[in-house]
């Protein structure tokens, strides 16, 4: 099914509203401060919304996190249902979005081989500073 104008805008407001809900009306302890609603995917009916979430920190502080939303969704369902005007508020499933913090771990990865190599090497389309010699190939 082809995703339609009003569709994208149901699913980017339901992304605003649930990280507000989130940040103002939550105090669960399992979930960290850094806690972020990256995309919502409405289903076709708009009855259902899968909620992708980013969440910086070890693996077990991110499943904690999915816990905790996964047990407050009641909460931020109804608390939805007072901040958007939609016929129906959508049935939420929260899903870890690991994206973040997989390129955290990549970059980190990255300065523990060679801490000076990023800082050494040009960026993609600048010469080599004064007394650097350019890669095979450059310039």
């Amino acid at each position: 099914m082809p995703v339609t104008h009003r569709h994208e805008r149901v699913n980017h407001t339901l992304q605003r509203e649930i990280g507000a809900v989130i940040a103002e009306r939550l105090a669960d302890p399992r979930l960290p401060k850094v806690t972020s609603v990256t995309h919502v995917e409405c289903s076709g009916d708009m009855r259902e919304a899968m909620v992708s979430i980013s969440v910086l920190g070890p693996p077990n502080e991110r499943r904690n996190a999915l816990v905790a939303l996964e047990s407050a969704a009641g909460l931020i369902r109804h608390e939805l249902g007072e901040r958007v005007h939609m016929k129906h508020i959508p049935r939420l499933q929260f899903k870890l979005d690991t994206r973040m913090a997989e390129a955290q771990d990549t970059l980190s990865l990255l300065d523990s081989v060679s801490p000076t190599a990023r800082k050494r090497a040009p960026a993609a389309g600048q010469k080599p500073l004064a007394g650097e010699r350019a890669e095979a190939g450059g310039a």
